[in-house]
């Protein structure tokens, strides 16, 4: 029998801590994720494992268009949520968040076309992903060259 590795039975928790004040992904994830992948204005970002779109807003806030994938329907249901408070919350001096959300298995990112995501980010989700190497030929195939 097949174990699910979906945090779709603990998303509302999920969801719940991540929107606190005060986390590891806040404190110290986010901060250094930034630092990492300079996201460039207008860049594409593939956040693989978004879970309930954390990062992908914050990406978003940088400029970047995002596309979130999730195995989990209800993290990607809460990230849709939090997508649509935030676009309703933002001032005038603030670009409008691009954020696409799917729900979908890492391996299986047949909606994106070759060779058009300029950067790639799994955070805290690859040990949870059975097939590691449909996941990385996937980002192959979708990440642009260089």
């Amino acid at each position: 029998m097949k174990k699910s590795t979906s945090w779709g039975k603990v998303a509302n928790w999920y969801n719940n801590l991540l929107e606190k004040e005060g986390t590891y992904q806040k404190t110290l994830i986010l901060p250094n994720i930034l630092k990492l992948i300079q996201i460039k204005n207008g860049e594409v970002v593939l956040d693989l494992g978004c879970g309930q779109g954390f990062f992908c807003r914050e990406f978003s806030k940088h400029g970047a268009k995002v596309i979130g994938v999730d195995i989990s329907k209800e993290l990607i249901d809460l990230a849709k949520k939090h997508r649509n408070n935030s676009a309703m919350n933002q001032s005038n001096n603030y670009n409008s968040p691009t954020i696409e959300y799917h729900a979908a298995p890492a391996d299986n990112l047949s909606f994106i076309k070759n060779k058009t995501i300029d950067k790639i980010i799994i955070i805290l989700s690859l040990q949870n992903i059975e097939n590691t190497d449909g996941v990385i030929k996937e980002c192959c195939r979708v990440l642009k060259p260089n």
